[in-house]
């Protein structure tokens, strides 16, 4: 490959902000080849120069699409984006979901808009492990901990008081927040480097959750990346509340 265009590819990557991404086929437009979009994939995944984000290039289907030159790492990719604080529709543990950093006010504002969800509904939170309830000053007492474990890893969203005014963006004012540890090995391995995702099922507000990426796309087109896993039919989770220190089932 010309080392010229090599350069241009590298440095127009380079640039590319967090929370952002651009398609094989608009870099090599901008590096002045429009139909070199296989030449850029080829250039990126020889690179492994941390400076330079090659996991914010995704297939012009928006696909997030192979990583390293593995297609076995998409979701490393996908994981890496949503830690930047861009947005995706991705598989969950129980149906797709459009996921963005819950660490991040600005991602979890354009979900709602995305979503065109209503304002005053919070958001369920997947996280990886009971630890990290911390990150959002939440302090469990040890029956609530002893009750979690009954739950987690699992298809349990579970209720818990969190008044604290740095996360009011996440409980809307209800001075509450719904967790679910999965169980699913993918999304497991996501939350492991993406941290805290907000995760609403991937369709607006009203419509059916989609049960693949094509139903996906008509809700979000080009705005978000895509994780494809095929087909989920499985039902959303059961939502128990303990906030009162019992457990009382909202939604099975």
């Amino acid at each position: 490959m010309n080392k010229v265009f090599t350069n241009r590819v590298l440095k127009i990557v380079k640039r590319i902000p967090a929370g952002s991404f651009l398609t094989y086929r608009q870099v090599a437009k901008a590096a002045g080849s429009p139909k070199a979009s296989r030449a850029v994939g080829n250039i990126l995944a020889k690179n492994f120069n941390p400076t330079i984000p090659c996991h914010r290039i995704i297939r012009s289907d928006y696909l997030v699409g192979g990583f390293h030159g593995s297609k076995n790492l998409d979701y490393l990719k996908a994981a890496l984006l949503l830690k930047d604080g861009a947005i995706g529709v991705i598989p969950t543990d129980t149906i797709y979901g459009i996921c963005g950093s819950a660490l991040n006010k600005r991602t979890v504002q354009n979900i709602y808009k995305l979503r065109q969800r209503d304002l005053k509904k919070p958001l369920i939170i997947l996280i990886n492990n009971l630890e990290a309830i911390k990150k959002f000053k939440i302090k469990l007492s040890l029956n609530q901990k002893k009750l979690i474990s009954k739950f987690w890893p699992g298809k349990y969203s579970i209720i818990l008081n969190c008044s604290s005014p740095e996360f009011r963006y996440l409980h809307r004012g209800s001075n509450s927040l719904a967790f679910r540890v999965p169980k699913n090995k993918l999304i497991q391995k996501i939350l492991s480097v993406s941290g805290p995702l907000v995760a609403p099922s991937a369709n607006l507000e009203g419509k059916s959750p989609a049960r693949n990426i094509f139903e996906a796309k008509k809700y979000f087109n080009g705005k978000v990346f895509y994780l494809n896993r095929g087909i989920l039919n499985s039902k959303p989770s059961t939502i128990i509340d303990l906030r009162n220190g019992r457990v009382s089932i909202l939604r099975r």
